[in-house]
C-alpha cells in the first residue's frame, strides 16, 4: 500500500469521478492537494458542478496513472476539513493562488478511501493491489504503515 500512496503523490493531477442526480457520471481531472494516511484532499469551488453534485451524492472515485502504473481510490468526500488545512493547501498552490484571491473562496474536501486498487503491468506477471478499508468514516485517517500489516 505504500507504493500506492507514494505513487499518488507523486502525480497529482487525477481523474475524479462523481454523478449526477440522475447517475448520470461525470469525470474531471483534479489536483491532490494533501494526503494523510488513506485520506486525500481536494479543493473545488463551491459554485462547481462538481462541488453540487458532492452535495446530492458523497460517493466519489479518483484515479491516477502513469504509463503502465495506475491507482484507483473509491470511497466517500467530506466537507469537514478544518479552516487551518484550507489555509495550507492553498498556501501551498501556485495554481489555487492564481485561479482564487483568498483561501476562503473555495471549499475544501476530504477523500477518505473505502478501497485501492494498484496497477502495475511494467512487470511480469502483472501486479493488482486490492486493499479495502474497514471503516470509511474515520475521522483522522490512521498512518498507512499500521495498515500495511493488516492483509
Amino acid at each position: 500500500m505504500k507504493k500506492a500512496f507514494h505513487f499518488l503523490k507523486s502525480h497529482e493531477d487525477m481523474a475524479f469521478a462523481t454523478c449526477d442526480r440522475e447517475n448520470n457520471p461525470k469525470v474531471r481531472v483534479l489536483q491532490l492537494m494533501k494526503t494523510d494516511g488513506h485520506t486525500l484532499y481536494f479543493a473545488v469551488s463551491p459554485l462547481s458542478e462538481t462541488y453540487a453534485q458532492l452535495q446530492d451524492n458523497d460517493r466519489a472515485e479518483a484515479l491516477a496513472w502513469e504509463g503502465d502504473v495506475s491507482v484507483r481510490v473509491t470511497g466517500k468526500v467530506h466537507f469537514d476539513v478544518p479552516d487551518e488545512t484550507g489555509r495550507e493547501i492553498y498556501k501551498n498552490s501556485k495554481l489555487l493562488q492564481r485561479l482564487y484571491t483568498h483561501y476562503k473562496e473555495l471549499a475544501y474536501l476530504r477523500f477518505v478511501a473505502k478501497k485501492l486498487d494498484y496497477y502495475d503491468l511494467s512487470v511480469s506477471p502483472p501486479v493488482q493491489d486490492v486493499y479495502d478499508f474497514d471503516k470509511e468514516d474515520l475521522p483522522v485517517a490512521p498512518d498507512p504503515s499500521v495498515l500495511e500489516h493488516r492483509f
